[in-house]
C-alpha cells in the first residue's frame, strides 16, 4: 500500500534534529541514512523529502570502510527497506523504491517494532527481536519488573529473553546453540532457567536445560545418568530449579528432577512418585514444595505436589485419570489442568487435599500461573474454539481481553495466552499486536497487563 501524501508529510513536519539513530534519522526534510550498501560498496547517502511522498537523492558518498552491520542492502532494481528512522524521537520503518532517475516513492510506513517495547494504559507490548519475528513472556519476578520468555532474530534463531520492563530494555541471552532456546522461569533476582536444543553430530534435536544468571554466561545443567534430553521450567528464590530429564542413553524414559544453581547438584526426585515410571515437573516455590504429573501403576498421569520426598496425588476432575500441576504459589495451592467427564480440559486449583475446577467459557481451559492470592491465569477456548488469554479471579473466569480499556484493545487482535502472575496481579503471556491494522497485518508478541 502506498501512504498518502498527508501522513508522509506529517511525518517530515513532526520531525525534529535529533541524535542519530543506529540505521537513520529524518531532520527536517532530509533523510539520512549512514550505510547503505550497494554492488559491494558502502554509501553514505541522504535523501530530501518533496510532498507529498516522494524522496530525492540528493548525495551518495563512497565510504572507505565497511562497517560490522550495514544498514541496508539496496538490490540493483534500486529497491530497499530501512528498518530504523528516527523521527521525532518515535522509530519508524520504511520501504523505498526507484520510481525512475532521481525519485524514490516511501511506502508501508509504520513504526517499526524491531526491539521496541510499545506502552499502552493497561497493557504493553514487550516487543520483537527482528521484523517478522515473534516473542513470548512466560515468567515474572514478583516486583513485575523483569520478564522471562524467548524471541526470534533476524537470522531466524530463538533466543532467550530477559525484558527489564522499567526501562524498556530487552536482554538478549546466549542459548546452547541450538538456537531453539526458551526462558521459561525466572525469580525475583533475575536468573532465568530454560531449555534450548543443542548441536549434535547427526543432526537430532535434543533439548538441553539451562539457567542464566545476571552476571554469568549461560549455564548448561546437563542431563540425568546417560539421559541425552532435559528441560527446565520452574525456579524459586532460592536457585532451586526444576524440571524432567532422561537418565538413560536411548531417552526412553523422563524424570522430575532438582538443580541447584548454587552448588550445581542435579538429583531425581526421590521416594515413590505416584507408582510409575515417568514424572514430570513444572513449578516450585520458596519452600520446596513442586508442582508437577507423574504416571501411576495402573497407566494414569495425575497431578502431584511434592516436598522432602512425599508426593501428593491431587487425583483428576471426574475421575478422568489425567490431570497436570503447571504452578504452584508459597501457600502451596496448585493449578493445571485436567481431563473431565465431557472430554475436555478443565483448569483446576488444589490445595492438596481437594481438586476445585474452574468456569470455562464452553471449551478447553488451561491454567498455567497463580500467585499468593489465589489469582490463577491460563488459556482458554470458547465454544468455536477460539482462543483466550484468562484471569480467574473471585470465583469467575474474566477474557483479559475484554477487561482492557478501548485505548488498549484498538492496538491488539487479541490475547491468547497468560503464563504467569504476581502477586500485585501484573499478567504476562503473549497475543497478537497489530501492525498495520488497515491491511489486517499483525504478529505475535509477549505482553505485560497491570489491571
Amino acid at each position: 500500500m502506498k501512504y498518502s501524501g498527508l501522513m508522509f508529510a506529517s511525518l517530515a513536519l513532526c520531525s525534529t534534529v535529533s541524535n542519530a539513530a543506529d540505521q537513520a534519522t529524518f531532520s527536517g526534510d532530509t533523510l539520512h541514512i549512514y550505510h547503505v550498501q550497494y554492488m559491494n560498496k558502502m554509501y553514505d547517502v541522504k535523501m530530501q523529502f518533496r510532498a507529498p511522498d516522494k524522496l530525492i537523492l540528493v548525495s551518495a558518498a563512497e565510504l572507505s570502510t565497511m562497517p560490522d552491520n550495514p544498514v541496508v542492502k539496496v538490490s540493483e532494481k534500486l529497491k530497499f527497506k530501512v528498518t530504523e528512522i528516527n523521527i521525532g524521537g518515535s522509530i519508524y520503518r520504511a520501504d523505498i523504491a526507484s520510481i525512475g532517475g532521481q525519485e524514490f516513492q516511501a511506502t508501508g510506513v509504520a513504526l517499526a517494532t524491531h526491539g521496541k517495547m510499545h506502552k499502552g494504559q493497561n497493557i504493553s507490548n514487550l516487543g520483537i527481536l527482528a521484523e517478522g519475528s515473534f516473542s513470548y513472556a512466560y515468567s515474572i519476578s514478583e516486583d513485575g519488573s523483569i520478564i522471562a520468555g524467548r524471541s526470534r532474530n533476524a537470522n531466524r534463531v530463538t533466543l532467550p529473553i530477559r525484558f527489564h520492563y522499567t526501562d524498556g530494555h530487552i536482554e538478549v541471552l546466549e542459548g546452547l546453540g541450538g538456537g531453539r532456546a526458551e526462558g521459561r522461569a525466572i525469580n525475583n533476582n533475575g536468573t532465568i532457567a530454560g531449555h534450548d536444543t543443542i548441536p549434535t553430530d547427526d543432526d537430532s534435536r535434543v533439548y538441553h536445560a539451562f539457567y542464566n544468571t545476571t552476571d554469568a554466561a549461560t549455564k548448561d545443567i546437563g542431563t540425568l545418568g546417560e539421559g541425552k534430553d532435559s528441560r527446565a521450567y520452574g525456579i524459586n528464590n532460592n536457585g532451586i530449579i526444576v524440571g524432567w530429564s532422561a537418565s538413560l542413553a536411548d531417552n526412553s524414559d523422563n524424570i522430575a528432577y532438582t538443580y541447584d544453581s548454587n552448588t550445581g547438584a542435579m538429583k531425581a526426585l526421590e521416594g515413590n512418585i505416584l507408582g510409575g515410571a515417568r514424572s514430570f515437573a513444572f513449578g516450585i516455590n520458596d519452600s520446596g514444595q513442586i508442582a508437577g504429573v507423574a504416571t501411576t501403576a495402573d497407566g494414569s498421569a495425575l497431578a502431584f505436589i511434592y516436598k522432602d520426598g512425599v508426593a501428593t496425588n491431587l487425583g483428576s476432575i471426574d475421575n478422568s485419570g489425567y490431570s497436570e500441576a503447571r504452578a504452584i504459589n508459597d501457600k502451596g495451592q496448585a493449578t493445571g489442568w485436567s481431563l473431565n467427564a465431557a472430554g475436555n480440559y478443565a483448569a483446576f486449583i488444589s490445595d492438596g487435599s481437594s481438586m476445585q475446577a474452574l468456569p470455562s467459557f464452553g471449551g478447553d481451559t488451561k491454567a498455567y500461573g497463580i500467585n499468593t492470592h489465589g489469582h490463577v491465569v491460563g488459556s482458554a477456548r470458547d465454544a468455536e474454539d477460539g482462543k483466550h488469554a484468562f484471569l480467574y479471579k473471585d470465583g469467575e473466569l474474566h477474557d483479559l481481553y475484554e477487561m482492557l480499556p478501548a485505548e488498549d484493545k484498538a492496538k491488539w487482535k487479541e490475547l491468547r495466552e497468560a503464563f504467569s502472575i504476581s502477586d500485585d496481579g501484573v499478567i504476562v503471556g503473549r497475543g497478537r499486536y497489530w501492525s498495520d491494522k488497515e491491511n489486517g497485518k499483525n504478529y505475535s508478541a509477549a505482553f505485560r497487563i497491570k489491571l
